[in-house]
């Protein structure tokens, strides 16, 4: 079973999950997974009965499925996990890994991307993670919900067919804790929310907007830690993605879907990573906060001095990235 100890020198915890072991790892340098070695890719229509029963699917009028949700078969967090704490000496505290691992099948199509697909199954997409979503702040048990996207190899990704993971947590990551405080602490001083204030400068700039409608803008951040990292934020002051207005999430579909077209066209399909950061439990209605989507693409590896530094090292400026994807619409 799953289980998280406290390391005390970083505040944070490390989640020991022995079922991502048996995950289908590459074992040629393209070959995307053992499933796609043998020819069989268990995320694609007649292949259901390789995962585990579905927990959530849109489907057309003939029954057909559009979008698929699936328990991970190989879960870093498991809902039959106790989440009692234990403390095993003065320095040593651990607890059960309860929580909740899914995967969000987002089209039968096994070799398009999210980038390429009409606005209408982008937006499938998003409502099922909304669903998904508020499906999961109903268990008390869970802290924060981690909505991410891994595409290519590069970004981590082990199986080709396009998709998303759902993760339940019972504890704020570290990350998002700090995320959390900086807004915190900024609103307690000014009275202002940190990011719809950097949202409002960024339009006043004009120099790192890639794309806007009236419910959402794209932007490269002025201190992007990743070349050609672009962030989305909605206009509407909300603290979490459960807040999210149904009727907005189709806007939310077409500048999703423009962002990743023009990281594909400019940058040849590069592997990224797609992150939703939202406010946790508790913190659904506070002022603070702006939920967020991030697309990292994963042009470089982290060298030594970033992974002793904590300091990034970009190697294009975001004003030069948001012209070129301009450029690439």
């Amino acid at each position: 079973m799953s289980v998280l100890r406290y390391d005390v020198t970083t505040n944070d915890w490390v989640i020991y999950a022995p079922a991502r072991a048996q995950r289908p790892q590459p074992k040629l340098p393209r070959a995307s997974s053992e499933f796609e070695e043998q020819g069989v890719c268990p995320f694609c229509p007649g292949n259901e009965a390789l995962t585990p029963p579905e927990v959530d699917a849109d489907r057309d009028g003939d029954g057909r499925w559009r979008v698929r949700v699936v328990p991970n078969k190989y879960p870093a967090f498991e809902a039959g996990t106790p989440n009692q704490h234990v403390q095993e000496g003065p320095m040593f505290r651990s607890m059960g890994g309860y929580g909740v691992h899914e995967a969000l099948i987002e089209s039968p199509e096994h070799d398009r991307s999210l980038g390429h697909q009409p606005a209408e199954q982008v937006e499938r997409v998003l409502r099922a993670v909304h669903r998904r979503f508020i499906e999961h702040m109903r268990d008390p048990r869970l802290r924060a919900i981690v909505v991410f996207k891994n595409h290519g190899r590069r970004a981590g990704s082990t199986l080709k067919h396009p998709h998303w993971q759902i993760m339940a947590t019972p504890i704020a990551p570290r990350l998002q804790r700090l995320k959390h405080a900086i807004a915190t602490e900024h609103y307690d001083r000014t009275g202002d929310n940190l990011y719809r204030r950097l949202l409002e400068e960024e339009h006043a700039a004009q120099l790192r907007v890639l794309a806007s409608n009236p419910d959402f803008t794209a932007v490269l951040p002025y201190a992007s830690h990743e070349a050609f990292h672009v962030r989305i934020l909605p206009h509407e002051a909300q603290a979490s993605f459960a807040n999210v207005a149904p009727h907005t999430i189709g806007a939310l579909a077409d500048l999703l879907r423009s962002v990743l077209f023009r990281l594909g066209a400019a940058l040849d399909d590069p592997a990224y990573n797609l992150t939703l950061t939202t406010a946790p439990r508790g913190d659904e209605d506070e002022p603070y906060f702006l939920w967020h989507i991030d697309i990292l693409p994963r042009l470089a590896n982290r060298s030594g001095f970033e992974l002793g530094s904590g300091l990034s090292v970009s190697t294009v400026l975001p004003e030069e990235a948001a012209d070129l994807l301009r450029a690439a619409g």
